[in-house]
């Protein structure tokens, strides 16, 4: 019997954020993006469903840093990157993930890079690789100002 969203999240997923460090002051689960667009037709008025994140990952419990996106047993990582990497965008995040609690999908936005990893980075390695692409911008914004203003 395949596990749902739910259960994948609970018994796959969980342990493996607790594995590569990430603590319950680490992650936000069902993170609200948005609140839901409100559409009018005529004297009708419609609420689009909310977005929402299946996880939000900060570091040490204050630092947005990352997004997941769970997906059942039924589904590849692959299949939730797209709304994973949406979420992120929407958050200003530079890392998406997507798992099915067996797989793990990344796309990291300071690379452009999408690849299949075997475990989550742990929080102090996402920090270390936001904190290092912060650096080469601040240096780039020093020498170049003009250029990203």
């Amino acid at each position: 019997m395949q596990l749902n969203e739910a259960d994948t999240r609970v018994k796959l997923i969980d342990p493996k954020l607790k594995g590569s460090n990430w603590t319950d002051e680490t992650i936000q689960r069902e993170f609200q993006i948005t609140a839901g667009k409100v559409n009018i037709f005529g004297d009708r008025v419609e609420r689009e469903d909310k977005k929402i994140a299946d996880y939000l990952l900060t570091y040490r419990g204050a630092i947005p840093i990352a997004v997941v996106e769970a997906k059942d047993e039924s589904h590849t990582p692959l299949d939730g990157m797209q709304q994973a990497k949406d979420y992120a965008e929407k958050l200003e995040l530079l890392f998406a993930y997507s798992s099915n609690g067996h797989g793990i999908e990344e796309f990291d936005f300071i690379t452009n890079i999408q690849k299949t990893i075997n475990k989550f980075p742990t929080p102090e390695e996402l920090f270390i690789r936001l904190s290092n692409h912060n650096k080469i911008l601040a240096k780039k914004l020093k020498n170049n100002p003009l250029e990203y203003s």
